[in-house]
């Protein structure tokens, strides 16, 4: 397949686009998580903590492009003509933290990652 021509776009249609993307990723990885379960459910062998936490990890990683997703959905709903679009509510919205203190632009110290939880 040969990639399309660059093209000029509203800021508006490419951000929605972009959440489109990331919300079907969020989609297969929803699938991939209950699949997982799945085979988990049915294993006679109890899980290692490394397979716990990699589990944890794929959780966290769902969670954050849904979050994504969202907010870039939100975003591209209030872009107005020249671009500029008013975030407060859209990082509001985000339920993760971490990454709503990043969106909202705090360095990387500010907006320290924690450990994965349990969920």
């Amino acid at each position: 397949m040969t990639a399309p021509l660059p093209q000029r776009l509203p800021l508006k249609v490419a951000a929605i686009r972009i959440a489109a993307e990331l919300e079907a990723l969020h989609a297969r990885l929803e699938r991939l998580e209950v699949g997982l379960e799945s085979v988990f459910e049915h294993t006679t062998q109890g899980l290692e903590g490394q397979t716990i936490g990699m589990i944890q990890e794929m959780d966290m990683l769902r969670q954050s492009i849904g979050a994504l997703a969202d907010y870039i959905d939100h975003v591209a709903g209030t872009t107005d003509g020249a671009g500029l679009v008013d975030t407060t509510a859209a990082i509001n919205a985000v339920p993760l933290r971490d990454m709503a203190a990043r969106l909202s632009g705090c360095t990387a110290a500010e907006a320290e990652t924690g450990h994965a939880e349990l969920f």
